[in-house]
């Protein structure tokens, strides 16, 4: 027999339980909140970030020893306005730093196009501005505006720059300065919007005589590459003008280039373009971490050409050697920071599981946030009505973008310095640990429908369980746990070292144990474990 609660997918006895199930919930453990705070002006005594000595995992505040987890969220326009009306909206730069002082974000990238107009994919004639160069004439570039003088930087392009780097660093904010972008020269396999249409160094748009166009195929993939060396001077000379320009922000991270074409071509221009950077930053007794990020379109040499460069930190794809999207790769495979950025692995996408498993890897979780741009087949959309189609930031986001908010907020709760990822100290094969010292162990769960019901009806009898290996650990243990659906801390018993212990949740869902020594630790607390173990 069916009853009316029947036809809608239950039987009146799970309706009970899941009635009693949610009374009895009612009476379980309370937590406290995990408060998700703004990054904040820097520390007196902060530097400019390093490396770890010894290489690899997480990036160091100078000046202070302190190591820090770099997560947030960047979007295209950032930097320059973009839209198909000439001149383009104008972004609300202090609003969107609002935006992600509000969700505990501490890592931006900052945009930069090349081109003056259109944009892969899009019918519409998308329109960038500020541009680097004087528009000075005579005649008229391809868009309709005046053509550029390479001899002449623009001021309000540098100025704009600087106010925006140092309005960031007074938020606690760093910032990845990108210089060029390999989405503004070639059409990336989309069938409109060239952009190489807009570039400067397209013959029909400078008055120097310019053409990176060298084999005449409509596009200038020739420029992101060591082929036309008076081309090579004009980059190295707008790279030193952002040097100067930014000289003395300590928040400050390079980025070569945004998704470069797969090549040895690409790759020896990368590599020369850093070699620049750090030579007119050790001229100025500076250093700033210079980061290579992914080429696209992908090739058979997947992200060797990263890890065999002589950049500072990384940004990879996806790809079967190296699944960053499902099972990072810990981050001591390679001696450098790794910042995993879901532009180079969806292009939008990810969700906050994708974040916990990124930090408990020891890599820096970021995320490419569309916020107020539309977006169709994964890329930036126009409307047709002569504006951009902007809108409030998608709610579809919001779980992701509160997510590495609250992994900064975690990780502000350990000594991040000393935490290794050693995956097989742990059951679930995600944790972070100072074996002997500190430790903290995650608890991934697929919450379907089934699995909610189950949830209800079954309650404590599916809470997390973790099987953590102390065995080479001695003393007593602080426990608390971490609840990255709610946000929520919840105490524990303590527990002793010496042998394995398997720790439940008090929560439904996934699951974060953190466990702390009550006490200092001797030194022969723990054994070795090696590093990179899952």
């Amino acid at each position: 027999m069916r009853t009316r609660a029947g036809r809608a997918g239950l039987p009146v006895a799970v309706l009970l339980s899941l009635a009693a199930a949610l009374a009895l919930a009612g009476c379980g453990p309370r937590g406290t909140p995990l408060a998700v705070r703004a990054p904040g002006p820097p520390h007196p005594t902060a530097g400019p970030l390093v490396l770890e000595t010894g290489g690899g995992r997480w990036f160091v505040e100078s000046g202070t020893d302190r190591a820090i987890l770099l997560t947030g969220s960047h979007t295209w326009n950032n930097f320059q306005d973009w839209g198909v009306t000439d001149p383009p909206p104008a972004f609300d730069y202090p609003a969107y730093l609002d935006f992600l002082a509000s969700h505990g974000h501490d890592l931006i990238r900052m945009y930069v196009w090349e081109q003056a107009a259109w944009f892969p994919g899009s019918d519409a004639k998308v329109v960038i501005s500020p541009m680097p160069y004087l528009r000075t004439g005579p005649g008229r570039a391809l868009d309709g505006g005046l053509r550029f003088d390479l001899t002449r930087f623009n001021p309000a392009y540098f100025e704009r720059l600087r106010d925006r780097v140092r309005a960031a660093r007074d938020r606690g904010i760093y910032v990845s300065v990108m210089l060029f972008d390999g989405w503004s020269i070639e059409l990336k396999g989309q069938k409109t919007g060239n952009p190489w249409r807009g570039h400067p160094f397209n013959a029909a748009n400078n008055v120097n005589g310019i053409d990176g166009d060298l084999n005449g195929d409509g596009e200038g993939g020739e420029v992101h590459t060591l082929a036309v060396p008076a081309i090579t001077a004009l980059q190295k000379a707008y790279v030193a003008k952002v040097v100067e320009t930014l000289a003395g922000l300590d928040n400050v991270l390079w980025e070569i280039s945004n998704e470069s074409a797969s090549s040895p071509a690409a790759d020896a221009w990368q590599y020369e373009m850093i070699r620049t950077v750090r030579t007119l930053e050790a001229a100025r007794g500076e250093h700033h971490p210079i980061g290579m990020t992914a080429s696209w379109p992908p090739d058979e040499r997947g992200n060797r050409p990263l890890f065999t460069s002589p950049a500072d930190w990384v940004a990879p794809r996806d790809d079967p050697e190296d699944p960053y999207k499902t099972d990072p790769p810990a981050s001591t495979a390679r001696a450098r920071p790794v910042i995993s950025d879901t532009d180079h692995l969806w292009g939008i996408g990810g969700k906050p599981d994708w974040v916990w498993k990124t930090f408990f890897r020891a890599l820096d979780p970021l995320f490419m946030d569309p916020y107020q741009t539309a977006i169709l087949h994964n890329l930036p959309a126009w409307a047709d009505s002569g504006r951009a189609a902007l809108a409030p930031p998608d709610p579809e986001w919001e779980p992701m973008r509160r997510a590495m908010g609250l992994a900064r907020a975690v990780a502000a709760r350990t000594d991040l310095a000393a935490l290794r990822p050693l995956g097989a100290l742990c059951s679930s094969g995600w944790c972070l640990a100072a074996p002997g010292k500190e430790y903290l162990a995650y608890a991934p769960v697929r919450r379907g429908r089934l699995r909610r019901l189950l949830e209800a009806v079954l309650g404590p009898a599916l809470h997390q369980r973790l099987r953590l290996d102390l065995s080479g650990a001695s003393g007593t243990y602080d426990v608390e746990w971490v609840d990255p659906a709610r946000a929520l801390v919840f105490p524990s018993r303590p527990v002793r070292g010496g042998r394995s212990v398997v720790l439940r949740a008090p929560f439904l869902g996934p699951a974060i144990a953190h466990l702390r020594r009550s006490g200092p630790a001797p030194e022969s607390a723990a054994s070795p474990v090696p590093e990179g173990s899952r």
